[in-house]
């Protein structure tokens, strides 16, 4: 098996997006979780952008954030000399198929680096969070946990490391998160090895399309609800959309279904309790042996004869597999069409635009391979793609400003000082959001002397932010 690179980041607000990495950390461990090396990366927040003061308390990143020495730019080029170092391995987090994967991947593109560098060249991708539900469902006694109101396990990284004794020195900062979930990837692979070992099955596209080739009945984990939920599923078809996996869940009779027309499943399709599900193959499906499954009453009621009755019929009628495919991009597409927007920011066009052409890709490998930011700006002006091209001037504005010409760094600096200023509700931090912010974080009732006078060193630097973009529309 691949050497294992457990990777965390801390960033200066919640939105993918529109926010940025302030910290970046890793720990690089054996198959049998020995550690190899390790690395810790911060650096300044972006030129024009406006941290979440809530985000910087709960990382306690802002000092840091403060006086590194390291631009956001150099942080990513720093970054990919160690995804280089270190691939091929299987790149795992807490939570990292839902956050810091998909930001990594929109810091590359704004940064003009690969998309996609943890999850290609034989790389792969996995999530420890869903691993860790898993194992106490199947496991109870695996790993400790406490209990919601609804008494549901509750999984943050901070109760669980204190609660099965895991030592780190301080939460919430990107090495010490790597840290825990090392910790807890350790007590899983001694306590529940069988769901430990089974999770590395599913860490890419390939491996995943090889087990539903192989497997007609399998258990997987769905989280809704605030908790996880075990199926005994059957593969049916590929969504005609968006073209992952969709899987026929075998608690349900497929002969309710097998004659209906499109205009009905459609109708199906949308009411709740699914008997269709979705299991991305690139987002670290769970997938497990049909044995924990069948250890369910539900299932031990059906028997797994008829169950394997009902993948049968699943498999041998294509026909019906053909028509939820149909149904279900139908549904996508109607949706997408509501939701449609003119002059989406660059910013929200990132993964929808797709992916860059062979010139522009060349182009940025070229902008890469060169240290003089006037040869950059050159190569950056010979891209057609107007995303990377908005980007690359961006980052031009943020490292090495003096080299644009003085009306395009006028326009730059404005069109930032307006959206940032802006006193309406947007998707990204504001100076105005953050202010408020800051004033109710302040009027908490009970606040520490420690939080109070942290807030109010992020005000200093929000209200320093503010003179030098109010001063840019006022030229």
């Amino acid at each position: 098996m691949k050497n294992i690179a457990i990777i965390d980041i801390e960033s200066q607000g919640a939105s993918t997006s529109y926010s940025s990495i302030i910290s970046i950390a890793g720990i690089l461990v054996s198959s049998e979780l020995k550690e190899i090396d390790r690395f810790e990366l911060n650096c300044r927040n972006k030129p024009g952008h406006v941290p979440d003061p809530y985000s910087l308390w709960v990382n306690k990143g802002f000092y840091q954030m403060k006086k590194s020495n390291y631009s956001h730019y150099q942080l990513m080029k720093e970054l990919h000399k160690l995804i280089k170092k270190w691939s091929p391995c299987v790149w795992i987090g807490w939570n990292s198929i839902g956050f810091d994967f998909i930001m990594i991947q929109k810091e590359n593109y704004k940064s003009l680096f690969p998309p996609y560098a943890l999850n290609t060249n034989s790389n792969e991708q996995a999530d420890f969070l869903p691993v860790a539900r898993s194992s106490k469902l199947f496991f109870p006694k695996s790993i400790n946990t406490t209990f919601s109101e609804k008494n549901n396990p509750v999984f943050k990284l901070e109760t669980l490391s204190t609660t099965n004794d895991i030592k780190v020195d301080q939460f919430h900062t990107a090495i010490s998160d790597c840290e825990a979930c090392l910790g807890i990837m350790r007590l899983i692979q001694k306590n529940a090895k069988q769901i430990y070992d089974q999770s590395f099955n599913s860490t890419s596209k390939h491996k995943v399309s090889d087990i539903l080739e192989k497997e007609r009945i399998f258990t997987t984990v769905f989280y809704y609800y605030g908790k996880a939920r075990p199926f005994l599923v059957s593969y049916l078809c590929d969504h005609s959309e968006y073209k992952w996996p969709m899987v026929f869940c075998l608690e349900q009779d497929p002969e309710n279904f097998l004659n209906l027309d499109i205009k009905t499943l459609k109708e199906e399709l949308k009411k709740p309790g699914k008997w269709v599900r979705a299991l991305p193959a690139n987002k670290h499906p769970i997938i497990l042996d049909k044995k924990l499954g069948m250890e369910l009453d539900i299932y031990k009621n059906i028997g797994l004869k008829k169950l394997k009755e009902r993948a049968d019929k699943i498999y041998e009628n294509k026909k019906f597999s053909e028509k939820v495919s149909f149904a279900l991009g139908e549904i996508a597409r109607e949706k997408k069409k509501k939701k449609e927007k003119k002059n989406l920011a660059y910013e929200d066009r990132l993964v929808s635009g797709g992916f860059a052409d062979v010139h522009d890709n060349n182009l940025m490998l070229e902008f890469q391979s060169n240290d003089d930011w006037h040869k950059k700006k050159q190569t950056i002006s010979k891209i057609k793609d107007p995303r990377f091209k908005h980007f690359g001037k961006r980052l031009i504005y943020q490292n090495h400003p003096e080299i644009l010409d003085k009306n395009e760094y006028k326009e730059i600096h404005k069109d930032i000082a307006k959206k940032i200023l802006n006193i309406e509700e947007t998707n990204f931090t504001t100076i105005p959001m953050a202010e408020s912010l800051i004033d109710t974080m302040r009027n908490e009732k009970g606040i520490t002397d420690e939080k109070l006078n942290y807030i109010n060193d992020i005000d200093i630097y929000i209200s320093d932010i503010r003179k030098i973009y109010e001063k840019a529309l006022q030229d």
